[in-house]
């Protein structure tokens, strides 16, 4: 289903795709000027491997990134900072299009790479638009700087669409330090009682810390001893002793024993501390943690920070290397409207698992600009070439009038029509069945069966090509067999230095099928009054390939042998399937890091009306599969 952008543009949207694409569409579509604020933290051209760990059943297991994921994951530039800087500006030049006139941009980038961002941010923005370098403390100190001083920090730049975009100060004027907040160490109850802070938050209070009660002077009407307590020299109190005695009993002055006086008894309330304005180095901006799903994940209070001083409710805040989703997951607790942007589809699946978690409102997942640049490992070969490549390793010969087709013929079975997808984009269900259709008269007998060769697949793939074949009038002669291209191939294909050395790579090459999911028969149960309660499960959920080192793959085996559940990610029911769109009205949630655990097979519906209806299931594994199912229930 094709998403209308221009009806959509009030919803918050998350977007897989390459994020030139994305940008190009959504300007394309009216949101010229329209970004409040828009944060990124691209690839810091710091050549390592950013491929993601996953645990299951308590194994570490590192994930390998799929053909068109790892220029997503892998943040390595073959051309070195040149081919880094190219890549980066036409990206730099849509942000500043689509900006409103009061809008930010946040640049969050690494120290190797930042002075070469710097210089294109002002041919870009122009120097007059420079805000600040803000210097964020990423982790604690080390011991380990044994050569050079430690690098502790990442740089921010901040650039205004305009030379004075919004900002906010006061916002983070009352931001204390972990070490000053702790000094608030009472807390004034509602009644007037006065106890200790123990973050017990069910007692409603103000929290406050004691401050000096005098101050400097030789006023003799204020050199007394007060309850047995004097000003030390060349000090005095603040009032005389009618008026020491009477802040006392109104409570501006606090005595933790009513008969000893003490200097410090003048309370200071937390509420009325404005602290000073942000600087612009950040040390209490929280810091980088192990055991997130990306080794580069920002924390929380960073992004809650900048969206703040930049930006107000109802603004719109975009994130277009959104990773994870710590700026979408921060702009939706703030209020703000939001758009993310990810190339890599584990990392969608985890933006939206966390979302969902926090209970955001419903939002648009989408795949807009598929990935339009040549592979590395192409080094300047034809797409066709690549394609005709993969078709031999499957043990097809190309056809010469379609580059992307071929014919496997067998000796005991009819021959097939064989589809090699482009390597740029993903395939989608709407070309399967187009090529289903052509199957049945190409050559003019047709083929029964096509098969199809992906690089990879379109997000919603699945549900999509299920809904299309229950679309046509009369059922598709044709056998559809779509076969995923294995991750492992990148290494093969670099290696190879012409067409005679692939002969024997292919006994090396396995094309996968697609996960394979099995749905339990329902149960119903009559609720009465016309209603019933729906039961329904996974009973088996198997993965053809996995993605991970080959040296892993008999550990993972074994630890999912009797458990199917541990691979699941995530996986919705909509009880009441139209279809076409699939509407979650129940989910379970694997979730991340310490918080993971296997994710229930079975549920149950609310009391629903009695009658004929369709239940769809959609299931993504920890490695961004995808698989449905629909059921038909009477």
């Amino acid at each position: 289903m094709t998403l209308n952008i221009l009806d959509k543009s009030k919803w918050n949207r998350l977007i897989w795709g390459d994020n030139l694409l994305a940008m190009q569409a959504l300007l394309a579509n009216g949101y010229a000027g329209k970004i409040d604020l828009i944060y990124i933290d691209p690839p810091f051209n710091s050549s390592a491997d950013y491929s993601l760990t996953v645990t299951i059943e308590g194994k570490q297991l590192e994930k390998q990134a799929s053909v068109i994921e790892r220029l997503a994951y892998t943040d390595t530039w073959e051309g070195g900072v040149d081919s880094y800087l190219d890549w980066m500006y036409p990206r730099l030049q849509l942000i500043k299009r689509l900006l409103s006139d009061k809008g930010s941009l946040f640049v969050h980038i690494g120290f190797n790479i930042a002075h070469y961002i710097r210089l294109m941010l002002d041919e870009v923005f122009g120097v007059s638009c420079f805000q600040n370098e803000i210097i964020w403390q990423r982790t604690d100190p080390h011991n380990d700087a044994r050569s050079r001083f430690g690098n502790i920090h990442d740089v921010i730049f901040w650039y205004g669409k305009k030379e004075k975009p919004a900002y906010y100060p006061d916002v983070f004027r009352d931001r204390l330090s972990l070490s000053g907040l702790k000094e608030y160490s009472l807390l004034e109850l509602e009644n007037g009682e006065v106890v200790a802070y123990k973050g017990n938050e069910n007692k409603k209070g103000r929290r406050f810390r004691l401050n000096d009660a005098t101050w400097k002077g030789t006023n003799p009407n204020k050199k007394f001893s007060w309850r047995g307590a004097k000003p030390s020299n060349k000090r005095e109190w603040m009032y005389d002793l009618q008026g020491m005695e009477k802040a006392l009993e109104s409570g501006e002055l606090y005595l933790r024993n009513p008969l000893k006086g003490a200097a410090r008894c003048k309370k200071h309330f937390l509420d009325e501390n404005l602290g000073i304005l942000l600087q612009d180095i950040w040390t209490d901006s929280g810091r980088m943690t192990g055991g997130s799903i990306y080794p580069t994940q920002k924390p929380e209070p960073l992004l809650e920070q900048i969206i703040r001083v930049a930006s107000s409710e109802s603004d719109l805040v975009a994130d277009f290397f959104s990773g994870s989703g710590t700026t979408l997951a921060v702009a939706e607790r703030l209020n703000r409207r939001w758009i993310g942007c990810n190339l890599d589809k584990v990392g969608i699946q985890v933006s939206r698992n966390r979302l969902v978690n926090q209970g955001a409102n419903p939002f648009l997942l989408e795949n807009i600009g598929n990935y339009q640049r040549h592979m590395i490992y192409l080094s300047g070969s034809k797409i066709n070439e690549m394609q005709k490549i993969i078709l031999k390793l499957y043990g097809a010969e190309p056809r010469s009038d379609r580059p992307d087709l071929g014919i496997q013929t067998h000796d005991d079975k009819d021959p097939e029509l064989v589809y090699v997808g482009y390597p740029d984009r993903p395939v989608t269900a709407k070309k399967v069945i187009e090529l289903a259709q052509d199957a049945q008269i190409i050559d003019g007998t047709g083929y029964k069966t096509l098969t199809v060769l992906a690089w990879d697949y379109d997000y919603n793939f699945s549900t999509e090509l299920e809904s299309r074949l229950k679309a046509q009038k009369e059922k598709l002669p044709v056998q559809i067999n779509p076969l995923a291209i294995p991750p492992e191939i990148y290494n093969y294909l670099k290696k190879a230095k012409n067409e005679d050395e692939l002969d024997g790579l292919r006994n090396k090459i396995t094309f996968h099928e697609k996960p394979y999911l099995r749905v339990s028969n329902p149960e119903v149960t009559d609720a009465g009054d016309d209603k019933v309660v729906i039961t329904i499960g996974i009973d088996r959920y198997v993965l053809m390939n996995f993605p991970i080192p080959e040296n892993q793959q008999a550990e993972l085996r074994k630890a999912i042998k009797d458990n199917f559940a541990a691979l699941i990610d995530y996986w919705a029911i909509d009880w009441d399937y139209d279809g076409q769109t699939f509407k979650s009205t129940w989910q379970a949630i694997r979730g991340n890091g310490k918080q993971a655990k296997t994710v229930i097979t079975t549920a149950s519906s609310p009391e629903l009306p009695a009658g004929k209806r369709t239940i769809a299931l959609r299931l993504v594994d920890v490695f961004g599969n995808d698989a449905s199912a629909t059921v038909e229930v009477k």
